[in-house]
């Protein structure tokens, strides 16, 4: 029996997890603006431009994750380009077990406390001010 996959040291952190179960060995990578490859082109291309920045803000994608993050990219291209629907259903299973590993489903959220304030934008800043 394999278990449950071990999760990321930034997500045990999101999710309170105790110290003491930290991997403190784990590899570091810089947390910085992250590039796409330059063979990612139409929607995978657009779909990197549209998670990287949220995974960027979240603290989940590093330079050590673009690899990953463009196979994700790449399922959704196949997913949106498939013609039949057992390769779609195929395609969407992956794209969706890729979206987990980024903590990007309900359920994969579910697991994580988020410790930074949430951002306002203008119009929910204004509505929370009190008068």
């Amino acid at each position: 029996m394999r278990g449950r996959k071990p999760m990321p040291t930034a997500l045990k952190i999101l999710g309170g997890e105790q110290p003491c179960r930290r991997n403190r060995n784990e590899p570091q990578f810089a947390v910085s603006t992250v590039d796409p490859p330059k063979w990612i082109r139409g929607e995978s291309l657009s779909h990197w431009r549209e998670l990287a920045p949220i995974l960027l803000r979240a603290g989940l994608l590093t330079e050590g994750d673009r690899s990953a993050l463009a196979m994700l990219c790449e399922e959704f291209g196949r997913m949106r380009r498939a013609r039949s629907a057992p390769s779609r259903d195929k395609a969407r299973e992956r794209y969706r077990r890729w979206l987990a590993e980024f903590g990007l489903t309900p359920s994969s959220r579910s697991r994580i406390r988020a410790t930074a304030a949430p951002v306002l934008d203008e119009l929910s800043a204004f509505l929370s001010r009190k008068t």
